[in-house]
């Protein structure tokens, strides 16, 4: 089939320059006279997902664990060494750090002398520090006196309780000799306030809510109630880091992250599930209690399958 009648093959490519994984796969494509429908074909790939390939645009793939495997695929279809490849691909994605340009001598000079500026400022900020507190414990002390005249409250709950007054009283006569007694005057319109109980109602409320919230299943999308009847549930064993993403019956993820190795991780859904395993060598699945062999359903790493 001629390139000509194919999409997006007009023109120049982007990301052809020396060393691009996306031109060498190009020129090796073309060389052997396939078309982007027959690599679609035999990589189960959409056109559009080929010729984002060749122009090394990987904004639609979702991890490097997808981009590595694709390219390794592609790579070995056309008959080329994908290793350097997808080494060629790292160095794009990831480009290392140029140390920056030493300063000039006018920037350093100018840094130093805002330096100096600054340590200028540093005593006269301690000065003034140092009299804002010495005025306010002057003026502190001076207001002492005066709020130990007015008479305490204690709060309890929401309201204040007033502390009763202590009254000096001198007992006339033979048995008390002068002394003083102290009397205690209530007022009698104050009334006891029971304690507030909402407080505790409502820290047991937010308890509840975290217990609920730590059950339920990790994992992005809309949560399910797992083991409803029309739900199935997808549980998932990593050995090895993996991506996987998995949408439900009407096309929602329910699923989709970068997995560490050792890691568990369960989902569920109404089926039936799309599920797409990067790095498929390196997870377990179950279905409910039934185990799924990734093997048949693996291109090159990555295993595509649809559960029931």
């Amino acid at each position: 089939m001629s390139d000509v009648a194919t999409s997006g093959e007009s023109g120049a490519v982007p990301g052809e320059g020396a060393g691009a994984a996306g031109a060498a796969l190009l020129k090796e494509r073309r060389r052997q006279g396939l078309s982007l429908g027959d690599i679609s074909r035999q990589l189960k790939l959409s056109v559009r997902q080929v010729e984002a390939l060749e122009r090394d645009d990987y904004s639609a793939y979702k991890g490097p664990v997808f981009v590595h495997g694709f390219i390794r695929n592609y790579a070995k279809l056309l008959g080329l060494d994908p290793e350097p490849l997808i080494r060629s691909t790292d160095l794009m994605l990831n480009p290392p750090v140029v140390p920056a340009a030493p300063q000039s001598e006018m920037e350093h000079s100018r840094l130093v002398r805002a330096q100096k500026r600054k340590d200028r400022l540093w005593p006269a900020a301690a000065v003034v520090f140092l009299v804002v507190i010495a005025l306010s414990v002057y003026f502190g002390a001076r207001r002492a006196p005066d709020a130990a005249r007015s008479a305490p409250t204690v709060a309890t709950g929401d309201r204040p309780v007033p502390v009763p007054k202590i009254a000096s009283e001198t007992k006339s006569g033979a048995g008390a000799k002068g002394r003083s007694e102290p009397r205690a005057e209530f007022d009698s319109t104050a009334r006891p306030v029971a304690k507030p109980v909402a407080k505790a109602e409502a820290k047991r409320k937010e308890a509840t809510v975290e217990n609920v919230e730590r059950q339920m299943p990790l994992g992005t999308g809309a949560a399910v109630v797992a083991g409803s009847p029309e739900h199935v549930t997808v549980r998932m064993i990593f050995e090895q880091d993996s991506w996987v993403e998995i949408k439900d019956r009407t096309g929602n993820t329910i699923f989709g992250q970068l997995n560490p190795a050792g890691s568990r991780r369960s989902a569920s859904g109404e089926p039936p599930l799309s599920v797409v395993v990067g790095n498929a060598a390196g997870v377990r699945l179950f279905l409910g209690d039934r185990s799924i062999d990734l093997a048949p359903h693996t291109l090159v790493d990555v295993a595509r399958l649809t559960l029931e």
